[in-house]
């Protein structure tokens, strides 16, 4: 009898576990969604849903409403959300060898460095920095241009002026171009040039547009400062409490593929911004400085590098290991 009862009891649950509810992943995605970074993650939530056999859902949550670009990493950590996305900028100290690709000349395409990036994870070389959190994209925003209300061609024309800039590297390029750094986020950049509070705004080309810098700024400058590197971490916790096909799920769309599809959706950004910025009537784009002047802002530039292996711990293996996986990439 009791046997009989057993296999019952047990034939009853296999249908609620077969209809099993799937565990929500809070994604905190603290920028507008319709970016082209923005519209990968969205497209990446749809992909692991599928690829879960329905275990998953991802709810995201844009702007600021659940986590900021400061407070993110805090967030995931202390599992207020699942996922977040932020920018090294704000944690260069938890992080010091993953900033490789904001060094000066050292990446041009945001794909690229965005592998190298993964790959200098998944072969150990920054991965002791990772132990808190799991990585689940780890990629570079575009490169770097100058939006300003004066024309600058040349390294001459940088000096004097306040830029808008974002993270420590940053702003020791600025001061060494001989430029007063001003620290401001992203929301404040439109209003800082409009108002004087800044002459220049060191940001990608396409952040430029979702900032609408072109409609208080005439000049675009191309400007070798280097690329501005991000991330995906996910809670440890979170992904360790998920079933088996969610985890393989996960799995299976992250890492290097998803690190190079946010920074490939970059590169195609940066090419169509730069278009723009092209067709605007009265504005003056310059998209790459000329070799000559290339290369004096990279003499200019070289004590930001010299710094960093200095200061960074393991900073000549890592940037060793940045340039030879840049190499093969």
């Amino acid at each position: 009898m009791n046997k009989f009862i057993s296999a019952a009891l047990a034939l009853a649950f296999v249908p609620a576990l077969a209809h099993a509810e799937p565990v929500t992943l809070k994604f905190g995605y603290p920028a507008p969604m319709q970016t082209a970074a923005g519209q990968v993650v969205l497209a990446w939530g749809k992909e692991v849903e599928k690829a879960s056999n329905s275990t998953l859902k991802i709810q995201f949550f844009p702007g600021s409403s659940v986590a900021t670009f400061n407070n993110v990493l805090d967030r995931v950590l202390n599992r207020v959300i699942d996922i977040g996305f932020g920018v090294f900028g704000e944690y260069t100290k938890q992080f010091p060898r993953s900033d490789t690709p904001s060094l000066p000349f050292e990446c041009t395409r945001s794909g690229d460095c965005s592998a190298v990036m993964w790959r200098l994870y998944a072969t150990g070389v920054t991965a002791m920095e990772y132990g808190s959190v799991k990585p689940l994209a780890l990629f570079t925003f575009p490169t770097s241009s100058l939006q300003s209300t004066k024309l600058v061609r040349t390294a001459d024309d940088v000096k004097g002026m306040k830029l808008v800039v974002t993270g420590r590297t940053l702003s020791e390029a600025a001061t060494l171009m001989g430029a007063a750094p001003v620290t401001l986020g992203p929301q404040e950049y439109f209003q800082a040039l409009q108002r004087g509070v800044a002459n220049g705004v060191v940001v990608s080309w396409p952040g430029a547009l979702v900032f609408k810098l072109d409609e208080v700024s005439k000049y675009h400058l191309g400007v070798p400062f280097g690329l501005f590197p991000s991330f995906v971490f996910m809670n440890k916790d979170s992904y360790a409490a998920l079933p088996a096909a969610a985890k393989a799920a996960i799995d299976e769309t992250t890492g290097e593929k998803l690190s190079r599809a946010m920074g490939g959706s970059g590169d195609k950004a940066t090419d169509d911004a730069i278009a723009k910025f092209r067709s605007l009537p009265g504005h003056v784009t310059v998209a790459e400085l000329p070799p000559a002047e290339a290369a004096r802002w990279k003499t200019i530039l070289a004590p930001i590098t010299a710094e960093w292996i200095k200061n960074t711990p393991d900073g000549a293996k890592v940037l060793d290991a940045h340039r030879a996986l840049m190499a093969k990439v």
